[in-house]
């Protein structure tokens, strides 16, 4: 699964950034292969992709202002594609990061010009309150930097991790999941509701080692979702991350009576109470209105294959990037407008 998240640093560095609008705002790069995406509100999409360029793969970014009816070529970060995808998010309709390569890239507008921005190491990124928070690789250190400006700054942690996993943010709350060197149960979560300045400490429902995320949903409910080997687990709190109920593992006895889940799985909330859930496998995926008590199938959804990315921009609006069984080899852009009940094609052109 390639949901979003940057796990290491794989490929060089192309020195210097994109073009100019003036030089690449034309069409849709022929034979585009959609690889993340990235959404503010529900008309503002971005979607990043390879393509071949001559005799080798370039990296390109399209934009919709419309809702997906019409995508523009945009500047993008002048990056190799490379095995593990870049990622891609946008705070608003002019500013938005990406990571890979190891390096955190800015846009100010809209995704027309970019330039490396802030540490080197950067693994993962995450957004919220005027906050860009980035992870950074062999320091095990997060930092923080307001996105109007460049003033970059250690978060002091009160644990030492021995490795962080991965950050969330959302407005003024961030939470960190990782293990410590005397972790033995699980992983160890830090939660803030004041942008880093103080963080409570609790036990996460992950395994050591094993990685896994915080999606927070707002109204004090996080998700969290826990490789377990070959499988995976989800759990959700209702307490801003205090405490996780008992580990709900989906290949289990005692689960919830749904199919597997495998490592790559993933939920995106439309609400508080409401989330997609995505399998980690091919199709169906599952929907549920009241906190993962009861899931439904969603009907027509199981020729979705490969998720790359999925994202709820209100409670009924949604998009998705998923490869599909008449189409293994490419990923291909699907929209929802009723919270995901029902899914629909959006041609990238």
């Amino acid at each position: 699964m390639r949901f979003a998240v940057v796990a290491g640093l794989a490929a060089a560095l192309a020195v210097g950034v994109a073009a100019a609008a003036g030089k690449s705002s034309h069409g849709v790069p022929r034979g585009f292969r959609p690889e993340t995406a990235a959404a503010v509100g529900t008309r503002d999409y971005w979607v990043l992709g390879e393509y071949q360029c001559r005799s080798t793969w370039c990296l390109g970014l399209v934009r919709s202002t419309d809702g997906g009816k019409h995508f523009v070529r945009v500047g993008s970060p002048l990056l190799r594609p490379q095995e593990v995808v870049p990622s891609l998010t946008f705070a608003n309709a002019r500013v938005g990061f990406v990571v890979g390569a190891g390096r955190l890239y800015v846009t100010r507008d809209g995704g027309t010009s970019w330039r490396p921005w802030g540490p080197r190491g950067v693994t993962e990124a995450a957004v919220g309150g005027g906050d860009v928070y980035v992870l950074i690789w062999r320091k095990n250190r997060l930092e923080r930097s307001p996105i109007a400006r460049s003033s970059w700054r250690a978060v002091p942690l009160p644990v030492r991790y021995r490795f962080l996993v991965s950050v969330a943010a959302r407005g003024r709350r961030v939470w960190l999941l990782g293990s410590t060197r005397h972790t033995r149960v699980g992983d160890v979560s830090l939660r803030s509701a004041d942008r880093g300045a103080t963080f409570k400490k609790s036990h996460a429902p992950c395994i050591p080692g094993l990685a896994g995320m915080f999606v927070p949903a707002g109204s004090g409910v996080v998700w969290a979702v826990c490789p377990t080997g070959m499988m995976a687990g989800l759990s959700v709190s209702t307490n801003d991350g205090r405490t996780f109920p008992a580990f709900r593992s989906f290949h289990d006895p005692g689960g919830v009576r749904l199919p597997a889940l495998t490592n790559g799985a993933a939920i995106s909330p439309s609400s508080a109470r409401a989330a997609v859930l995505y399998r980690g496998a091919s199709g169906p995926l599952f929907r549920t209105v009241d906190l993962g008590r009861r899931w439904i199938l969603v009907r027509r959804t199981a020729r979705f294959e490969e998720l790359f990315w999925l994202h709820f921009a209100s409670s009924r609006v949604g998009a998705a990037l998923f490869t599909t069984r008449s189409q293994p080899n490419r990923a291909s852009l699907w929209r929802t407008t009723d919270a995901g009940r029902t899914w629909s094609p959006v041609p990238i052109r």
